[in-house]
């Protein structure tokens, strides 16, 4: 235990050119931030929304500092970030107990951009953009997107074009050498004066970012710091107004992320694979933030993505078509598994090197219902998908095996193809039926084939095999005005993840993986008052989750799969509160409580009985409070608080393995006027030390960002 103080654009849209819409403009910033319950079937626009989201705009973020996804955690109750750092991928994330799986898994939290859908969330480790606008909706969420979420959503905005031509620039350094610097442009373009455009509205959006910094670890055998970051990237989009209904967006997104060798350490205790028990493990250093491998590691992705939206106001109807490819590339990777020099423990010396490439093909047409038409709100569409997993592995330590001389070096050398094709349909309807009540149902049908092809060249092996299945999700709620302040509400749903594959695995059986389904019911009350500028919302939810997808390693081979557990229930309470007692100053926290437990589960690989056990990478306590206060003359100061209490890294719940909790404060002061700024940060004040991520098989785990200080100029160029 861990104690411390604290090039694909479909065709068809091409053709739907004439008569089809883009993603809503991101609502109107508002002075108090909002967390919304209604019933609306469209999910989305000023006024919309499913019935349970955590609305943030423009605003919000900037006052609460929101710089990348985990920081949107401090802000939405029961969302949790798990930083695996595992070097190119992102982050594993969970919401009330449902959480994402690494490498082959899907996703259980759903993440869109500017209306175009990540299919794993944790290959998406940029924390550069601008957002304009975050939604986190709670609960299954396949009635509502073409891309299946069955525990949840994150849907953001980038910047949008207005009526005028911006731009601004932002420049940064902080500790540990950090350097970045943003560029934006957003607004109309000058209108060509001859061709088929002549006469016709253009305008565009732009982002360009930067960012460096030194690594937080200290390499004590290389003498180098191994964890360096180095991200570029952008975000660009044309936006044609062909003519008052019709409008169509062409967007171009492209980052490479070099993020050096890993950032795990060794931990104070490695796991004993011949009795499952735990002892000193010998390469750990004492700190945190040092390290003795003697390999110094390589890790670099790459992204690219270009998508077509068409919006077309029917009168009746609002239609969208939405066209996107994905690219995203991983390695060479090369990390050392031993975290040792191997001089004294020589058969320890474990390296691996991946490979791995990501391509998403995306089509989704939406029809809803127009804005304020009447008592009935409906939304529907259609979804495909084409996802492809394929790389290749190297991976040379030695394994613990039943023989007399205890290990037997081993070298795997694995190709593989995982591949899933979805087609869908959903549709959801909203019915006001007056006096306060409102009622809503949707549906989600959804065809999900899935691919494995796979070959070992050391060991030969290969392993081939696909399966297809047909999935049926219903939703219902209801809500009820019980006065012109406080709002009720019910709902209930069935969230699913399809079955898959995991390339990791030499056995087909370990290999395959079920459907996960997860039955979610919520209740809850939402208080708000404009004249006082509060708004309060607490909600309970209990949920049965059958086959849950969770991560298992085999402790004799290099197996890494997607297991299912065969009954998980999640229960919980969250709550938030948004209160601008006068107008300089807001305040908002929230706080969240999780209990997920197996209620049967037994380990594949060791039998391990893990029945009664709290679910691996869900803290049992999550809560936040923070504050903005803009003094007279310009000045403001800002700080936030958050923290969670335990956190076990495996189903066994080995204490060596689990995170206690910890608790940071962050901090910002600054001076702005209308076209400047200037801000001074600080975060993790306290210099906690505390994991965001632990590997029992490897005895590894990810630290919390350090203490870190910086300085930030924002500029109005235009």
């Amino acid at each position: 235990m861990i104690s411390r103080t604290s090039p694909f654009v479909s065709v068809s849209s091409l053709v739907l050119v004439a008569w089809l819409p883009i993603s809503a403009q991101a609502q109107l910033v508002e002075t108090l931030p909002e967390v919304r319950v209604t019933a609306s079937a469209s999910g989305e626009g000023a006024g919309e929304g499913n019935l349970d989201e955590t609305v943030l705009s423009l605003e919000d973020l900037a006052r609460f500092g929101v710089e990348n996804l985990e920081d949107l955690s401090a802000l939405a109750p029961n969302l949790h970030f798990v930083d695996s750092d595992t070097r190119g991928y992102g982050s594993m994330i969970s919401m009330r107990g449902l959480s994402n799986t690494l490498f082959f898994g899907p996703a259980a939290v759903g993440l869109y951009i500017d209306d175009v859908p990540f299919s794993d969330a944790f290959t998406y480790n940029s924390n550069l953009l601008s957002f304009a606008s975050a939604r986190i909706h709670h609960g299954p969420q396949g009635v509502s997107f073409g891309a299946n979420a069955p525990g949840g959503m994150i849907n953001l905005t980038t910047l949008q074009a207005g009526d005028t031509f911006e731009g601004s620039a932002s420049l940064e350094y902080g500790s540990y050498n950090t350097r970045g610097i943003k560029l934006s442009s957003s607004g109309p373009l000058p209108a060509f004066e001859s061709g088929f455009l002549a006469g016709q509205e253009l305008s565009h959006t732009f982002q360009f970012y930067w960012k460096e910094r030194d690594g937080f670890l200290r390499n004590r055998t290389l003498g180098i710091r191994p964890d360096d970051r180095s991200v570029i990237g952008g975000v660009g989009s044309l936006i044609w107004k062909a003519n008052q209904d019709t409008e169509v967006k062409l967007r171009v997104m492209a980052e490479v992320v070099d993020d050096g060798g890993q950032r795990l350490t060794a931990l104070p205790e490695s796991l004993d694979r011949q009795t499952g028990g735990t002892g000193p493990n010998p390469a750990y250093t004492g700190d945190l933030f040092q390290v003795d491998s003697d390999l110094a590691g390589t890790g670099e992705s790459e992204r690219y993505q270009l998508s077509l939206h068409v919006t077309k106001d029917l009168g009746w109807a609002t239609a969208k078509s939405i066209s996107s490819y994905q690219n995203w590339e991983l390695g060479p990777q090369v990390v050392d598994l031993d975290f040792t020099n191997s001089d004294p423990f020589p058969l320890f010396a474990s390296t691996s090197n991946i490979s791995q490439r990501q391509t998403l093909r995306t089509k989704e047409f939406r029809l809803q219902s127009p804005e304020g038409a009447g008592p009935l709100a409906w939304r529907g569409g259609l979804f495909y998908m084409r996802k492809e997993n394929t790389g290749n592995t190297v991976r040379q330590y030695p394994v613990p095996a039943p023989v007399p001389f205890g290990f037997v070096p081993f070298t795997q050398r694995l190709n593989f193809n995982v591949a899933q094709e979805s087609f869908a349909a959903y549709g959801k309807l909203n019915y006001e039926l007056g006096n306060g009540f409102a009622v809503d149902a949707g549906a989600r049908v959804e065809l999900v084939e899935v691919s494995l092809d796979r070959s070992n060249e050391v060991p030969p092996q290969s392993l081939s095999e696909n399966r297809d299945e047909l999935y049926f999700s219903p939703t219902a709620g209801a809500s009820y005005e019980v006065s012109e302040n406080v709002t009720a509400f019910v709902r209930s749903g069935l969230g699913i993840k399809p079955h898959g594959y995991s390339a990791f695995s030499d056995d087909i059986n370990t290999a395959r993986f079920e459907e996960e389904k997860n039955w979610s019911n919520e209740a809850g009350i939402q208080f708000r008052n404009e004249p006082n500028k509060v708004n309060a919302v607490v909600r309970a939810y209990w949920n049965k989750v059958e086959d849950y997808h969770l991560n298992a390693q085999n402790p004799f081979s290099t197996d890494f799969v997607v297991a299912n557990a065969e009954e998980v229930r999640s229960r919980g309470v969250e709550a938030e509160l948004q209160w601008r007692p006068t107008d300089p100053l807001l305040i908002h926290a929230n706080a969240g409580y999780s209990d997920v437990h197996f209620e049967d589960y037994t380990d594949i690989f060791t039998g391990i009985d893990s029945a009664g056990n709290t679910v691996p990478f869900i803290p049992e306590f999550t809560a936040s409070v923070g504050f903005r206060y803009d003094l007279p003359g310009g000045f403001f100061v800002g700080s936030s608080v958050r923290g969670t209490r335990k956190t076990y890294y495996d189903a066994a719940n080995t204490e060596a393995f689990s995170e206690d909790g910890y608790l940071v404060w962050d901090a910002q002061v600054g001076y702005e006027q209308e076209n400047w700024s200037v801000t001074l940060y600080g975060r993790n004040l306290l210099e906690e030390d505390y994991y965001t991520y632990m590997n029992p098989s490897i005895a590894a785990g990810t630290p919390g960002d350090p203490q870190l200080f910086g300085v930030r100029v924002d500029l109005d160029i235009w």
